[in-house]
Parts: C-alpha cells; sequence; structure tokens
C-alpha cells in the first residue's frame, strides 16, 4: 500500500485543510437520544459529541470515562484479535510467507496452474518488518501497540492502519519487545491479546525508536521485580506477580466504570477514555462506538495499570473533569497527513506538550471518513 503524505506546519486556527477543519472541537454537548446507527458521521461530528464523566481512581491510576451520544455503525471492522483468532487474518516474518499469503498468478500452461511469487520486497526476516494479509471480507483495524507473538521475537503494531478487504501481502511496520531472542519459532504470529503500555507505545508509535522500545521493556520488568531470559515485553506482564497486581487495579475500575455508566448515562456505553497516572494527564484512546472500544477496553486497561506500576511517583490528586476535558480538546500543532485514498487517512499533530494521532477508515470514494481511533498523550 503506498501512503501520501502532506506536512504542514501551522495552527488548526488557520489551517485550511478540510481534515484540518473537521477536526476542530467545539465544547461537549449534553447527551440525549441521539440519531440512528450510521456509518456517515463526519469527524467533527464524532468529537462534538464527546463527553467526559467523572473520574474513576484505583491506586495511583485514574480514568475519565468518554461518553457520546452519536451512534456511529463499527460492526463492519474486524479487529485484530478477531482476525488471527478466525484465521481470517494471516501474519509471518518477512521472506516466510506460507500458501494463503503469497501472491498468486496463473501461468501459461493448460490446465492453469497457480505460481508461488514471492516479491523481492518480502524476502529476508527483518526486526521492523513483518508481512500481513487481510483474507476476511472487512476492513481490518490496526493498533499501534497490539502484541502479536511468535516468528523469530515477539512484536507490536507500530502505528494505527486500516487493512482493505481481501489484501495482497502488506508490509507492517513493527517494534520489537523481546530483545533476547532471534530465533525461529512459529512462522506465523498470534494475536497475544495485549497491548504494551503508554511508554511503551509512544516510543514505537511517535518516536519510532527501536531503542527506546527496549529501554522502555527493561524498566518495566525492573519496576515489576521480573526477569525474563529472553528480555520479552509478554513475559513482565503474564507473570503472576505483575498478573495479581493489574488485577487489583483493573477490576474496581471496570466495576466502578459500569457504576458510572449506570448512574450518569443511563448505561450508555463508553466511547474511550482519558487517562491519568499520579495525577497527571498523559494519555487517551477514544473510538467511534462503545461496540469498539469495547473490545478494546480490557487489554487498553491493563496497559494503563502497567504503565502506572511502572511510574514511582509520588501520589498526587486526580485532575478535575474540566481539565480532562481540556487535555482531550487541545489540539494546535504541526499536522502530518498520511492517506491510502480509499482506505483510511491518517492525521498527526504534534502540539507544545503532546502528541495526537487520529484515525479515519474511508469507504471507496467517500468524502468523509469515519474517525476510527484517536488518540493522543502527553510529551515533554
Amino acid at each position: 500500500m503506498r501512503s501520501n503524505k502532506t506536512h504542514i506546519a501551522c495552527s488548526l486556527a488557520t489551517i485550511g485543510l478540510a481534515l484540518a477543519a473537521a477536526l476542530a472541537i467545539a465544547p461537549p454537548r449534553a447527551l440525549d437520544a441521539g440519531p440512528a446507527v450510521s456509518r456517515r458521521i463526519d469527524v467533527e461530528s464524532i468529537r462534538e459529541s464527546w463527553r467526559v464523566l467523572d473520574p474513576i481512581t484505583a491506586g495511583n491510576l485514574t480514568i475519565y470515562p468518554v461518553v457520546s451520544n452519536l451512534k456511529a455503525d463499527s460492526f463492519e471492522f474486524l479487529t485484530l484479535d478477531d482476525g488471527v483468532a478466525s484465521g481470517e487474518v494471516r501474519i509471518a516474518e518477512r521472506g516466510a510467507l506460507e500458501n494463503g499469503m503469497i501472491r498468486r498468478r496463473p501461468t501459461r500452461r493448460w490446465p492453469p496452474v497457480e505460481t508461488d511469487v514471492v516479491p523481492s520486497e518480502y524476502q529476508g526476516a527483518s526486526v521492523n518488518e513483518l508481512v500481513l494479509v487481510n483474507g476476511s471480507s472487512r476492513p481490518l483495524i490496526l493498533l499501534a501497540g497490539e502484541v502479536v507473538s511468535g516468528g523469530k521475537q515477539n512484536r507490536i503494531i507500530g502505528t494505527d492502519l486500516i487493512v482493505p478487504p481481501k489484501s495482497d501481502p502488506v508490509p507492517l511496520t513493527v517494534f520489537c519487545v523481546e530483545h533476547g531472542r532471534w530465533t525461529s519459532g512459529a512462522t506465523g504470529f498470534s494475536a497475544a491479546k495485549a497491548m504494551a503500555q503508554p511508554g511503551i507505545r509512544a516510543e514505537a508509535e511517535f518516536s519510532k525508536n527501536q531503542s527506546g522500545v527496549w529501554a522502555r521493556v527493561e524498566s518495566t520488568g525492573q519496576a515489576a521485580g521480573v526477569a525474563s531470559p529472553t528480555q520479552s515485553y509478554m513475559d513482565i506482564v503474564a507473570s503472576p506477580k505483575t498478573a495479581r497486581a493489574m488485577e487489583a487495579v483493573a477490576i474496581p475500575i471496570e466495576r466502578e466504570l459500569e457504576q458510572e455508566l449506570h448512574r450518569a448515562v443511563g448505561g450508555m456505553g463508553a466511547v474511550g477514555v482519558v487517562v491519568a497516572i499520579h495525577g497527571q494527564l498523559v494519555w487517551s484512546d477514544v473510538f467511534p462506538s462503545a461496540e469498539l472500544f469495547r473490545k478494546y477496553w480490557p487489554k487498553l486497561l491493563r496497559s494503563y495499570t502497567v504503565e502506572a506500576q511502572n511510574q514511582a511517583i509520588e501520589r498526587k490528586s486526580p485532575p478535575s473533569v474540566k481539565e480532562a476535558e481540556a487535555f482531550l480538546e487541545a489540539m494546535r500543532g504541526h499536522v502530518t497527513v498520511e492517506s491510502e485514498p480509499g482506505v483510511y487517512r491518517r492525521t498527526k499533530i504534534s502540539g507544545s506538550g503532546f502528541q495526537i494521532e487520529a484515525l479515519e477508515a474511508f469507504d471507496g470514494k467517500a468524502d468523509s471518513g469515519l474517525l476510527i481511533h484517536y488518540n493522543k498523550m502527553a510529551r515533554d
């Protein structure tokens, strides 16, 4: 897939691009019943609909639920976990393509015989590149930080991406989260049903720094008091010690989130969260629908708890709801747009003290896309 890239250095207050205008946010509106389910909801309407609820705190982690009265239709999209589990999505080392992941073309022989053709750009394994095929009839969502295990070493997805249905082999940018192994394992990869914590995601998604990813994995292991023979992130987070610590925080938050949603919005599902750790607003993940957010929520929450445990800072009082709203809304900065026409558009904004990545999915030649994932993090 080829990407068209445009670099724009300006303020969103003056930017003339339609996308940037669509990303401008208005103050949150009161929730009502909302419109019927729709696939055609523009980015501006989605963002204007967000409302931040009262915080939920456990230990040093504070979660602010984000709700919306819009009913975006996200059912057609496939997640990595579901796609790999069904066998419709396959991932392999570059150069290790198998039958279902190989481009095929008919020969001139009769009867026609399919011939395996491995493009030269996919030959030879690479630390920072895998190959993926979406064999399903649904668009596939990939989120930066999702862990895939297997191959020569475990990796995380490097950037948010939409892969179209019935795709050819697609080169996939990844980052290693298992520094001490480069050995032949399973040819393909499985979805680990895990998300790297925000600090690691930031090194991959925003800094594009493999050394930074390894350093974060190492510091996570040291903070958790867990050693891994291959310096594997999954060894750390799947260890009994880390798992117990995660559950001690995650379970109360999950329980209180449901109570808060019923109290504040009559049971309406959350579409995302703003995250504070040790009294500092650090992260947000927001989706177009409660259904899609629910698919990612368990592994997102556990990634936030690992991050909170990894920062031995004196606990402070959680920020106010207004401060969380202001964090979600601030957008002035340098804008970079990457797109695959008719498939996706990825907008990155680098501002004073933050980074944003917003992924939109397009349906053919439609003028507006559906905001699939809005990710924002605080940066020094």
